[in-house]
């Protein structure tokens, strides 16, 4: 019997991408402006707009966790445009999947040194630590799965689930 599961972590458009998105169009507008009347000013104008373009899309990022017989794929989603796969373990490999700051998380041993983020910095969920050892690759990872996607995991790997 196959086991999948979708599950999309929203995220909003906070001020700080609100001001890199209005800075955006304001240095690109001047610099369209004034390109007749002094060209460098106006390649430095449309310059910044630029960086400030790209800069903005790193500002809005959801995430995608899919759970597929016991492989979890995550990818970003940047801008709800640009899709891009992030990580990919098997549950199978997960040590320990407990919420952070929990007595599991803390009493454990040999924690990896490589910390992964995957989740929005605007997400009020309860973040949850996997420590993932695929292999010689080791890793922390933190994100915010829900109910239906932890019991897919416990239903995996029963030892490894504190919920």
């Amino acid at each position: 019997m196959d086991h999948f599961y979708e599950q999309l972590v929203t995220t909003y458009k906070t001020g700080s991408y609100k001001v890199v998105n209005a800075i955006t169009y304001l240095f690109a507008g001047i610099g369209i402006a004034t390109l007749s009347n002094n060209l460098i000013f106006a390649i430095i104008l449309l310059g910044v707009a630029g960086a400030c373009f790209f800069y903005k899309g790193k500002l809005f990022v959801e995430y995608e966790y899919q759970f597929t017989n016991g492989e979890i794929d995550i990818e970003k989603i940047f801008e709800m445009k640009k899709r891009k796969k992030f990580i990919s373990f098997n549950i199978k490999e997960v040590t320990l999947l407990a919420p952070e700051g929990s007595a599991a998380v803390k009493d454990y041993s040999n924690k990896p040194s490589l910390i992964v983020k995957g989740y929005p910095n605007t997400s009020k969920e309860i973040v949850y630590v996997a420590m993932v050892t695929e292999g010689n690759n080791k890793m922390q990872l933190s994100f915010v799965p829900n109910q239906k996607f932890l019991d897919y995991c416990y239903r995996s790997n029963p030892s490894a689930v504190k919920k």
